[in-house]
């Protein structure tokens, strides 16, 4: 199947606002679900999937076990994922299980072993303990979990797992010990270690297991990302199967492996699987369009705005109403933000990350900031007339950036007729609601993990680069080596988190990357975090150490939900580390600025048959709905757009 590129991409997304002058407000954390694949768009809407929702301990285990495995559900083995401008590997590697879900799905044994950890620990209160480790003679990481008063090996990477009798997982300790349970589990569950089928490959693993030396790995899961976004007015997400275009987040690694390079130039170009028979999928692609209008007779300006000052919506578009003007837009994505991929090796000629569209009058200089404002940088500015601007340069590989326009004229001139903004992202394909041959049963959801309605803002100070961590902190850390990556801050930092004008935060989620002590001396470990609402004294207690003498890494994380008694306009976060915290981040889930309005217009794109066909379903509120497929289907897109008032 081939998905046509370019201008029908673009035609496709605008014509879709033709059929519906739609509601006046933004719509907070939507998402669309189908009976066929679980809500990845939080752990706890994980756990709820039907499949599963009534199972517990070892059943529920294996269960979610087996869907990460599956041909159309699971992960695949691709290699190394970093995420982030942090030098040091070890703090960049994803191992984020949200992202991992919903941006990637894809990695390797090194990135499995911690994020399936996560996953299960954010899934169950059952699961809250257990770890990762290192087999030394096999080059290889797995997941351990507790439960039922024992641990329990899984792996992810490559599908397998020991059975005893009973049925119950056995653990890394019976997998070094019984090489007999090793023959015995292959007709006992499945997958089971696909590429070592045979009795023979089958013991010469168990044999290296029986010898080979190993490491626990303590938290190596991080958890303060979000999969939550907002559309304005005149704001569409479209969100394809697979890759468009080239677009996937390169890195400069992967140009060093030739079988790395081989597997990124085999169409359909960029990240796949090197086993492909693990999985249907590639990576996919998405496309934020954002196209208001901007003209007095629309509520589209008001609504989308972050800020502005000198401008206001006139009959022609945007008017100058004092000799300068300017207005910031947001773009904020859960989805990292990828480039057109043209030379591998030439990274200055990666391309279309998110660009920015003017029909203008006047000349509109166009800054960008990724720290929410913080600070700026001067992109370049757009000459009068039908022109864009490429962002790529600044925005590629981050989660969003402000963008401010700013023009020059006498009052009243008309200045900016019309303007888009089109965004591209990676995703992840089996977080997508997929349909099947019969009657699809659909949902549509609106509102974050808890109930509200919040918009994201991810706080992400780089701790390796001190003029970037200074932009964050009340004082800079009195002990403090940015290139001492096992000990970045000793003692304590403080981070001002602000919520931007005219939002409140509802909660946040706060995380770090701690150093630990380890074996006996683990306990001596007293990291902490803490928080205040409005000035930085009275801190109150998030996470306070407990390090477990198991741990054989002297690297850690923790990341925590604080819900607030009632929203703030600013929050601080302490982060002691003792021994040390070396990475930190936050992520703000902000009051809406604006009146939540769920109404949407959801359209599922699919070949049924070989020929294209489209289903628009327009929900005025959250509800069920559903898609006959009278044929065979091959999901091609689904769109949630919120069309101009």
């Amino acid at each position: 199947m081939k998905v046509c590129m370019g201008l029908w991409v673009l035609m496709f997304v605008l014509s879709a606002w033709a059929g519906w002058a739609g509601a006046a407000g933004r719509v907070y954390c939507p998402r669309v679900t189908s009976q066929h694949n679980a809500d990845t768009t939080d752990l706890k809407r994980f756990r709820n999937f039907h499949e599963w929702k009534d199972k517990k301990g070892n059943d529920l285990a294996i269960a979610i076990w087996q869907y990460l495995c599956g041909y159309e559900t699971g992960l695949y083995h691709f290699n190394e994922v970093h995420d982030g401008p942090d030098p040091f590997g070890e703090f960049s590697s994803m191992r984020e299980p949200l992202k991992m879900l919903n941006v990637y799905n894809m990695g390797y044994c090194g990135i499995f072993g911690p994020t399936f950890e996560g996953i299960l620990y954010g899934v169950s209160d059952e699961f809250s303990l257990g770890r990762s480790f290192f087999l030394e003679a096999w080059n290889h990481c797995a997941t351990e979990v507790f439960y039922d008063n024992e641990w329990h090996y899984l792996d992810v990477d490559v599908r397998g797992a020991l059975i005893r009798e009973d049925g119950t997982v056995a653990s890394l300790a019976e997998a070094k010990a019984d090489k007999q349970l090793w023959q015995d589990s292959r007709t006992r569950i499945q997958p089971y270690f696909p590429s070592h089928n045979t009795p023979e490959k089958i013991a010469r693993v168990a044999d290296i297991y029986a010898r080979s030396g190993y490491g626990y790995q303590y938290r190596w899961f991080q958890g303060s990302h979000t999969a939550d976004w907002c559309l304005r007015p005149g704001e569409s997400l479209t969100r394809f199967w697979q890759p468009q275009g080239g677009r996937w987040n390169h890195l400069p690694t992967y140009n060093k492996s030739d079988w790395v390079r081989k597997l990124l130039e085999t169409p359909p170009r960029g990240m796949k699987p090197n086993h492909r028979d693990f999985t249907k999928w590639n990576h996919g692609n998405g496309l934020f369009h954002y196209a208001p209008r901007l003209s007095a007779d629309s509520r589209d300006f008001a609504e989308g705005v972050r800020s502005s000052v000198g401008l206001k919506p006139g009959k022609q578009g945007l008017e100058l109403s004092a000799q300068k003007g300017e207005a910031v837009f947001e773009v904020f994505t859960p989805f990292i933000i990828v480039a057109k991929v043209n030379d591998l090796d030439d990274f200055e000629d990666d391309a279309e990350a998110s660009v920015i569209t003017l029909n203008a009058t006047v000349p509109v200089r166009i800054s960008v900031s990724t720290d929410n404002g913080l600070s700026w940088a001067q992109a370049g500015t757009i000459q009068p007339g039908n022109n864009s601007l490429d962002l790529t340069k600044w925005v590629k590989g981050t989660y969003g950036y402000l963008a401010k326009l700013s023009v020059e004229g006498r009052k009243p001139q008309p200045a900016i007729r019309s303007m888009a903004i089109d965004t591209w992202v990676q995703v992840a394909p089996i977080s997508l609601p997929r349909l099947k041959q019969g009657t699809n049963r659909c949902r549509y959801d609106a509102g974050d993990r808890y109930g509200g309605q919040t918009c994201p803002m991810l706080v992400l100070p780089n701790v390796a680069d001190p003029a970037d961590l200074k932009k964050y902190v009340v004082a800079m850390p009195k002990q403090y080596d940015p290139k001492n990556f096992t000990a970045r801050i000793v003692g304590e930092v403080i981070v001002k988190l602000a919520a931007p004008a005219g939002t409140k935060i509802s909660w946040f989620s706060a995380g770090a990357t701690f150093t630990t002590h380890q074996a006996a001396a683990a306990k001596n470990t007293a990291n902490s975090m803490a928080y205040a609402v409005g000035e930085p004294k009275d801190f109150k207690e998030i996470y306070q150490a407990s390090a477990p003498t198991w741990a054989q890494h002297w690297r850690y994380n923790w990341d925590a939900d604080v819900r607030l008694d009632e929203p703030a306009e600013v929050v601080y976060v302490r982060y002691v580390g003792r021994p040390a915290v070396n990475v930190i981040r936050a992520c703000l889930h902000l009051t809406p600025p604006r009146p939540h309005d769920p109404a949407v217009k959801i359209t599922h794109g699919y070949e049924l048959d070989g020929k294209m066909t489209e289903k628009a379903v327009e929900m005025r509120q959250p509800g069920d709905y559903t898609v006959e497929c009278p044929g065979k289907v091959e999901n091609v897109f689904v769109r949630v757009e919120k069309p101009s008032t």
